[in-house]
């Protein structure tokens, strides 16, 4: 099981992170991993997003379901397919100066990909380390 957990403090309000988290098909000016994304109509629970990313050096589709959505303060999204089964857990807090936003990973690899969980864990936590960061100049900026 890979479980990380990742917290930023953002000088935006929770509903500006939160409009910029659920804007999916700009999720790829953010996440190095995201190649395309799209959702089937305005995200609510129950919506699914289509995305493609690249993974382990191809790309890989996947669908994935909102699993709660409680703006400005949660989201969740679980995939439904790929090589790890994920749930992403976003929960975000206003604080003194803008917002918390504390994010939760935790999955499993499946098949061949159990092997390289380590591997996989450690190369998920820089990137969502990374991937936040730049969420946080793109809002600050």
């Amino acid at each position: 099981m890979i479980r990380i957990e990742h917290t930023v403090q953002i000088s935006c309000s929770p509903e500006e992170v939160f409009e910029r988290l659920t804007d999916v098909a700009r999720v790829p000016e953010w996440q190095t991993s995201a190649v395309e994304m799209r959702a089937s109509g305005s995200l609510a629970q129950g919506s699914r997003i289509f995305e493609k990313r690249r993974f382990m050096g191809r790309e890989v589709d996947n669908d994935l379901e909102v699993v709660a959505f409680d703006p400005p303060r949660r989201l969740t999204l679980r995939s439904l397919g790929g090589p790890v089964k994920l749930t992403i857990d976003h929960e975000l807090a206003a604080v003194d100066g803008g917002t918390r936003l504390t994010v939760v990973a935790s999955g499993k690899p499946g098949g061949v990909m159990k092997l390289a969980g380590p591997m996989i864990e450690r190369t998920a936590r820089e990137e969502i380390r990374g991937d936040f960061a730049r969420l946080k100049q793109l809002l600050e900026t």
